[in-house]
């Protein structure tokens, strides 16, 4: 019996002092958080007053957490929090002076330097690390995993990094599926710049794709080849929305050979600074919030949008919308009918191209085609279709109130 007891109490201690052995090696993993290697650079201890020059890597520092770790910024950085820290100017030339001041020990960015400012940094001891935006899901979590291991350690900082990617990927989804669930697919396209005839666009292979995609937005220019479309492929692609960097919806919308696309007609032309289709850490739910909210009626703004999406509403004339004065005042006992020929036709006609009911060029003639188009801007207006330009027909046809053809 006392063999019994004595083989069960040694067992007993040997599985304690087993669960106390694992206890004291899980809360020691962050023992091992150094050395850390990402590119080319080792880091043997946690860095100390690091410099990030990207808004983007910023906003990646934010979301995870680090932000204490940061002794200055670039102009570049404009997220909210980092206005207190000092600036060592432009992103890709520092103030070297200003990073010897602040003791530098490492420089985050994600564009190359020059030889000679690299040289000059790394003069200081200060390492330089250049990492790239990712372009999808995938590189989303090795970037986050990166940036959050050198600020915090491999094991610490990774699990921290890839705890929070995957709490944002679950806001994504969701939203996504709120969409997919009203089984509505809408056309859009983001235009960075207008030259000429050409249309520099958000493709594949941008970031900006997937953000479109977790919004259910049908990209026009997902397959294009090298981020560039003619003003034909945008006309026939007529896309329900567009968004657009700063300053290029105005262009859009001041140009006569736009002013028949669904989004300008429908006001739905928007301003969305470019930055907000690189930012890849949290501001990404706010974008895609946006992107949705502005394209899904039924859609409820989930999020605090940034301030400068306030420039998102911009004003602008559409040509059926300046101020109409009627040719001629139409008459109770007088209409107009295929085959008569007057000189109050030609106004008509000239109306009705206007607000797009028809085409070519207007003369004295009522044709067929004219009824034809008389018909459908009865139809469109609420009125009885005959094809006829009759009194109440001509009412609404040479007003300010008449719908157009969109």
């Amino acid at each position: 019996m006392k063999k019994i007891i004595s083989v069960v109490l040694s067992v007993c201690m040997l599985l304690f002092a087993a669960s106390c052995n694992l206890i004291v090696n899980n809360s020691d993993e962050s023992q091992f958080d150094y050395p850390v290697t990402v590119g080319n650079v080792v880091f043997d201890k946690e860095p100390e007053n690091v410099v990030v020059l990207s808004d983007n890597i910023a906003d990646i520092i934010l979301t995870c957490g680090y932000e204490g770790k940061l002794a200055a910024r670039s102009d570049a950085c404009t997220r909210d929090g980092l206005e207190v820290l000092p600036s060592v100017g432009t992103p890709d030339s520092p103030d070297i002076d200003k990073l010897r001041e602040l003791n530098t020990t490492l420089v985050l960015g994600d564009q190359s330097f020059d030889s000679e400012t690299k040289r000059e940094i790394e003069e200081l001891g200060a390492e330089v690390l250049i990492i790239k935006p990712a372009v999808n899901e995938n590189e989303i979590k090795t970037l986050y995993s990166n940036i959050a291991s050198i600020l915090g350690g491999s094991y610490s900082g990774k699990m921290k990094a890839m705890n929070v990617a995957e709490e944002i990927q679950n806001e994504l989804d969701s939203m996504k599926n709120e969409i997919i669930d009203r089984d509505v697919i809408s056309t859009a396209c983001y235009i960075y710049s207008v030259g000429g005839d050409q249309f520099r666009v958000a493709y594949s292979k941008d970031y900006a794709s997937q953000l479109f995609d977790y919004a259910q937005l049908t990209n026009i220019a997902l397959d294009d080849d090298d981020g560039y479309i003619g003003i034909d492929t945008l006309i026939m692609s007529n896309p329900e929305t567009i968004f657009c960097d700063e300053g290029v919806a105005e262009i859009i919308a001041e140009d006569s050979d736009l002013q028949n696309l669904s989004a300008v007609m429908n006001r739905k032309l928007f301003t969305l600074p470019r930055k907000y289709l690189t930012l890849q850490g949290r501001t990404r739910i706010q974008t895609v919030d946006y992107l949705i909210a502005k394209t899904h009626e039924f859609y409820t703004q989930k999020e605090v949008w940034p301030d400068d999406f306030d420039i998102s509403e911009i004003e602008y004339t559409l040509p059926q919308e300046q101020e109409y004065i009627p040719p001629f005042e139409p008459k109770e006992n007088i209409f107009y009918t295929v085959g008569e020929t007057y000189s109050q036709i030609e106004p008509i006609e000239e109306r009705l191209i206007q607000l797009g009911y028809l085409e070519g060029e207007a003369d004295k003639t009522f044709t067929q085609e004219t009824a034809e188009a008389v018909k459908r801007f009865q139809e469109v207006n609420g009125l009885e279709v005959s094809g006829k330009a009759d009194y109440d027909t001509l009412v609404v046809l040479l007003s300010n109130y008449a719908i157009p053809a969109n």
